[in-house]
């Protein structure tokens, strides 16, 4: 079970490349966490920027100092470090989701710190609302509230919705086929989650966006500085990192290293992918790359 000490029920996702430490990549770390009806998993707090992103179920309230938040399918949840949060499932039925966070930098950087909170949450927390307060201020789109400013970094909108998403990579596909632009390139929708205080990415530390490739359409080779961890949301196709290709469906995740070139091509049909495509959800360490001004990309023909 759950609970004080173990903490969470996850799977960490080992790069077998870096010598049998639990890590995903030299400054990210992955996990599928997977919590039971009925379950908690407690409070505690850690110096380590983090997300959730929602790939099964739903019924699950996050509770981030106190703010009921719910997570759903295709969600996306920031949370920056050092805020308290515990996790509830108020259903029948079991669910679970990616966790991502920087655990390898701060690892390296010996900065990180950690402290156990309340062993169960409150009734008032145990609750379980359709949007969270956080939400209610922050998840209006192109709008900005003028009676706050957030208090941590990272972006204050505690949840990025699967229903937004989806629509903003569908109505990108639908102004090419209209003849207009808005797509990376032909077939390849793609957003980035960004804090909706400055526009800046979601975490200090974590870049996190989403592409979809239409059937048929293959993305140009690219390359770039940093690592990034990628996860099929949605339909199946190849994916090419450096000189290795592999099919890849729903469900699989895989790394790219630094500068390896990547690209993808969708195989995905209405049986398999509700999009019609290849849905990637990607989260990398570009943040780091630029703040320290060594970031590089560089687009093949």
């Amino acid at each position: 079970p759950v609970g004080r000490g173990g903490e969470r029920r996850a799977i960490a996702l080992a790069n077998p490349s870096l010598g049998g430490r639990p890590f995903a990549t030299p400054t990210l770390w992955a996990a599928i966490q997977y919590l039971m009806p009925g379950e908690d998993a407690p409070e505690h707090r850690h110096t380590q920027h983090a997300f959730r992103f929602v790939v099964e179920g739903s019924g699950v309230w996050t509770v981030v100092g106190g703010d009921p938040v719910p997570m759903n399918r295709g969600d996306f949840l920031p949370q920056a470090g050092w805020n308290w949060h515990a996790h509830h499932n108020a259903t029948s039925r079991p669910m679970a989701w990616i966790d991502g966070l920087d655990i390898p930098f701060q690892y390296l950087t010996e900065a990180q710190f950690f402290e156990f909170g309340r062993d169960e949450i409150g009734d008032a927390e145990r609750i379980t609302p359709e949007r969270s307060r956080s939400e209610r201020l922050w998840g209006h789109p192109g709008l900005r509230p003028l009676s706050a400013a957030p208090a941590t970094p990272g972006s204050p909108l505690l949840s990025y919705k699967w229903e937004h998403t989806d629509a903003a990579l569908r109505d990108q596909l639908l102004l090419e086929r209209e003849g207009f632009g808005g797509t990376v390139e032909p077939g390849h929708a793609a957003v980035r989650y960004a804090n909706p205080h400055d526009g800046s990415d979601v975490l200090p530390t974590i870049r996190a966006e989403f592409h979809r490739v239409a059937r048929g359409a293959e993305t140009a080779p690219v390359r770039e500085t940093g690592s990034s961890v990628y996860q099929v949301f949605d339909g199946s196709g190849t994916v090419t990192v450096g000189a290795k290709s592999w099919t890849v469906t729903r469900g699989d995740l895989f790394v790219v290293p630094s500068w390896e070139p990547f690209s993808a091509r969708s195989e995905a049909g209405d049986t398999d992918s509700d999009s019609g495509g290849l849905d990637l959800f990607r989260f990398s360490d570009a943040p780091v790359f630029e703040a320290l001004r060594i970031d590089r990309t560089q687009k093949d023909a």
